[in-house]
């Protein structure tokens, strides 16, 4: 189970037009579980990090492949033999995250 603190992310690297994203995130201030699709605070870090990555055009490779195995999760269950995508999505948050600094 991959899970990341929320405070991770700071308010200095965000993009204007991405502050909507971010502030869920950033008021709630809690342990996000990355392999829990679906959620609602995985679907705002998602949001969140979409938006980064075009505001920075920045990941787009990481991009592409949690998108892959987002899709593959919710259309067949399972990725490389995964029910989640956790392991992706971090991957796009370190690289976010190392962008914007």
């Amino acid at each position: 189970m991959v899970k990341v603190d929320s405070t991770k992310i700071s308010s200095s690297s965000i993009a204007v037009k991405c502050e909507k994203y971010a502030k869920p995130l950033l008021k709630r201030k809690k342990i996000i579980d990355l392999d829990s699709i679906g959620n609602q605070q995985n679907n705002n870090l998602v949001d969140f990090l979409n938006c980064q990555c075009k505001a920075l055009k920045a990941c787009a490779d990481v991009q592409k492949s949690y998108s892959n195995c987002h899709s593959s999760v919710m259309g067949t269950g399972s990725y490389v033999g995964r029910k989640n995508c956790g392991e992706e999505l971090e991957k796009l948050l370190t690289c976010v995250l190392e962008a914007g600094k």
